[in-house]
Parts: structure tokens; sequence; C-alpha cells
């Protein structure tokens, strides 16, 4: 029974960490223009993709929120690189990719072919927010990281209903004390 409640926490939270990859192109500064042909987009893996092959798609619009604007084509997995095209008729704006369901690039600008830029400010995402997993425990273990200062960066802890909760950017942090808490508990 202990085993299967840790194996089944820690699965649970490596998954939600895991992104497939990291998208080195395009980078927040690239401009790419409405109508260009063969332009790169790369990646590197962060673990072995097991798929027959995943899509790399184009959106735009609040980081909440984004709309698919054209799917750019499908990659083996293999791959770290992927020769797009994009529509000519592409409004400027802001854009992201995104590769195989669950990794997203930074924002980055399209303009239009007559060479209009994007109008107002890059999107931003939400900032973090404090999310609860799924381990209800009676004693709770709190990790802290510190700056140089002894301030708090990221923290674990019980919320209101003792479930073990950190902010979304300490996800390491909250996954160590899950496990650790659901070890202690048992």
């Amino acid at each position: 029974m202990r085993f299967s409640v840790l194996a089944l926490a820690t699965s649970l939270i490596s998954a939600a960490m895991a992104q497939s990859c990291y998208i080195t192109a395009p980078v927040a500064a690239t401009v790419w223009k409405a109508g260009t042909k063969s332009l790169t987009v790369s990646w590197t893996p962060n673990s072995p993709i097991t798929a027959t092959s995943f899509a790399i798609e184009l959106y735009k619009g609040d980081p909440t929120h984004l709309t698919l604007v054209a799917n750019l084509g499908q990659a083996p997995p293999t791959a770290k690189t992927l020769k797009v095209n994009i529509d000519a008729n592409l409004p400027a704006d802001w854009y992201t990719i995104r590769i195989g369901g669950d990794s997203y690039s930074h924002y980055f600008a399209i303009d239009s072919a007559t060479g209009a830029a994007p109008k107002g400010p890059v999107p931003v995402p939400p900032a973090a927010t404090t999310t609860a997993v799924a381990v209800k425990t009676s004693a709770v273990a709190t990790t802290a990281a510190t700056t140089g200062a002894s301030t708090p960066t990221s923290a674990v802890k019980a919320n209101a209903g003792n479930y073990l909760s950190a902010s979304t950017g300490s996800m390491v942090v909250a996954a160590a004390g899950a496990v650790a808490a659901v070890a202690f508990a048992l």
C-alpha cells in the first residue's frame, strides 16, 4: 500500500511537470514576415518522444485563451527542426509556436506581408498561482528555497483543506514536498 500511494503521487507530479521539449527557435526577439517560406522551428527534446509524429502549430492571442492560427506541419519523433511556411495573409501580431501539445515558444512577432509590425505590447502569461496537489496528509513537510537575503522564493505548505499547495513556478519544490509528505504520512 505504501509503495503504490508513493508511486502514484510521484508519477502524477512528474507528468504534471513534464514538457516534451524546449523550443529554441523562434525566440522572443524573432520577427518573421507573413508569406515567408522555409522558416525554421527548432527544439531540444526533454525526454524521448514516444508518439509516431507530433504537430507543430501556430497560435496567437491572450496566453490563457490562445487561438489556433495554422497547423504548420507534423514532425517525426527523432526530428529537432522543421521548415515551415507562413501564410501571406496573416495580420501583424504576436504569435507563439506549440509543439506536441504541451511545449510553447516565447511570443514573437510576425509582420504583415506589407511590412506592418504588431501593435501593442507582447502578451504576458498570467502570474503564478497557488495550486493544490492531490495528496492529503495530516503531517506536512514545508520546504523553502531562499535567496542570499534569506527571502523565501518558493514554498510548499498545507492550504485550508490540508492539501499541499505551491506556486506554479515552484513545481519541483512541490514535487519534493509532496513525495516527502506522502512518505512521512505512511
